[in-house]
């Protein structure tokens, strides 16, 4: 099938209203119990904490497959699998980010779970915004399905050349129109986003902190998302996908931030997984992959990168954020 009458196809053939609400509710379950239940405000989690809970996150996501199924049948099901691996591997380069932007900042321990809290909301928000564009700008245009692939695989080849050694905050756009219109201080005060300075009331550094993780996170979807597009476009699947995939996102940073400087391969690997996937976006009239072959390619790509990088460790580590975390 042509991937317009694809799109087509999807949008017409409508979702049972049972299974948006299952999404919808589960969803919310579950960021409420990972911001509210997982771990203590205004404290880092400790690793066995964020181990554990990253775990009934992944495999709450796995799960979601079985309904899916149920719902949309076999094939469907197994886009959402594949689908909701591929966000999940690729939300793995945030968590980078993130410690980068926590260490750029100096944002204290206590605070950055108040960050990532907010940080994660917004992405969730932002995405579904977005995917639902997309679609239908995929319905309209499907030539711009070849943009995307070639918009991956220049992503890919600047993931193979960057570093994730350091993050420049004073060139950053979002910082420097925030710091134009908003009064920011100079010290955090506590989990608060806002402090009294001079008798006046302005924003803390936390604000700050909060925007550019939204705004890392916006150009962090125009990769995943047009990625999963190569998976499928099914409205109900992608939002799944990216929903699920985010929500246990505070859990899985307090779990890596001590140990991104062991993760050396798994930067490659993502960057080799998004020239497939754009290939695939490419080609995508000449070559259809089976979605048990892409669900294949992403668990043995992503997964070598991380076991070579055990396997293989190096010296250094990445930069921690500024305080460190309970640990035990």
């Amino acid at each position: 099938m042509h991937y317009a009458c694809a799109v087509e196809a999807y949008i017409m053939d409508s979702v049972p209203l049972l299974a948006w609400a299952m999404l919808i509710g589960f969803g919310i379950v579950m960021v409420a119990i990972d911001l509210l239940v997982a771990g203590t405000p205004g404290k880092a989690m400790t690793f066995k904490n964020s181990l554990a809970w990253s775990v009934v996150w992944f495999v709450a996501g796995i799960a979601f497959t079985i309904p899916v199924w149920i719902w949309l049948g076999g094939e469907r099901g197994g886009e959402y699998a594949a689908g909701y691996l591929i966000e999940r591997s690729l939300s793995l380069d945030n968590v980078f980010v993130f410690a980068l932007i926590f260490a750029g900042f100096s944002v204290p321990a206590a605070a950055r779970q108040t960050a990532l809290m907010w940080g994660i909301l917004g992405a969730i928000v932002l995405r579904v915004i977005m995917i639902l564009l997309g679609i239908e700008l995929l319905a309209a245009a499907s030539w711009l399905l070849y943009v995307f692939g070639a918009f991956l695989i220049f992503t890919a080849i600047k993931m193979f050349t960057a570093s994730h050694d350091d993050v420049d905050l004073d060139s950053n756009r979002t910082l420097k129109l925030l710091r134009r219109f908003v009064p920011l201080a100079q010290e955090y005060n506590g989990t608060k986003l806002t402090t009294v300075e001079n008798g006046k009331r302005v924003a803390t550094p936390l604000v700050a902190v909060l925007a550019v993780i939204a705004t890392t996170d916006l150009v962090f979807a125009l990769d995943s998302i047009p990625a999963i597009f190569a998976i499928t476009v099914d409205p109900f699947v992608v939002v799944a996908a990216n929903v699920l995939a985010l929500a246990g996102m505070r859990s899985l940073y307090f779990l890596l931030e001590g140990m991104l400087g062991e993760f050396r391969f798994l930067q490659p690997a993502l960057a080799l997984l998004l020239v497939i996937i754009g290939l695939k976006l490419v080609l995508v009239d000449v070559i259809h992959l089976p979605t048990w072959v892409s669900l294949t390619l992403v668990v043995g790509i992503v997964g070598g990168g991380i076991a070579l990088s055990l396997l293989k460790p190096e010296s250094h580590r990445a930069p921690k954020p500024h305080g460190d975390g309970e640990r035990s």
